[in-house]
C-alpha cells in the first residue's frame, strides 16, 4: 500500500504538470517550443510543479528499491512496514507543502519533513543491511 501511494503521488503530479503547462500556452504565457529544452522564461508555479514532479524521481528511487528488495528477499518485519508508512507520510506532507508557491513559503517546515522522511529512509536501509550480516 505504501507504494501504491507513492505512485499515485506520482502520477497526480505528472498530470498537474502536463495540465498547468497546457493552459499556460493556452493563455499564451509560454509557448510549446520553450519545453525542447527547458529554454526561456517559465512562470513561477509551472517550474515549482515542475520541481515537485523531478523531486519524485530522487529520494522516492531507494524507497522503492528498498521495498522491491524487501519484497523479493521476503525479509522484512513489522518494523519496516512502519518505516516505510512513515516515509510516505512524510512525503505526502512533503507534496502538500510543495503545492503552494514555493517562492512565497517558510522553507523551515518543507525541510524539516523532508529529513524526516530521509531519517525513515535512512533506518529502513541500515535495517535491511543488518539483517544480511
Amino acid at each position: 500500500m505504501p507504494i501504491s501511494i507513492m505512485v499515485f503521488l506520482n502520477l497526480f503530479l505528472i498530470f498537474r504538470l502536463i495540465y498547468m503547462a497546457v493552459s499556460y500556452i493556452k493563455n499564451e504565457d509560454i509557448n510549446l517550443g520553450q519545453f525542447r529544452i527547458y529554454e526561456g522564461d517559465f512562470p513561477d508555479k509551472l517550474w515549482s510543479a515542475r520541481q515537485q514532479y523531478q523531486n519524485m524521481f530522487e529520494i522516492p528511487i531507494l524507497f522503492y528499491l528498498l521495498c522491491s528488495l524487501n519484497i523479493i528477499f521476503n525479509n522484512y518485519s513489522q518494523f519496516d512496514i512502519i518505516l516505510s508508512w512513515g516515509f510516505v507520510l512524510s512525503r505526502v506532507i512533503h507534496f502538500f507543502i510543495r503545492l503552494k508557491n514555493q517562492k512565497d513559503i517558510n522553507i523551515i517546515p518543507r525541510t524539516i519533513v523532508f529529513v524526516l522522511g530521509l531519517l525513515f529512509l535512512s533506518i529502513g536501509w541500515i535495517n535491511f543491511l543488518l539483517r544480511f550480516i
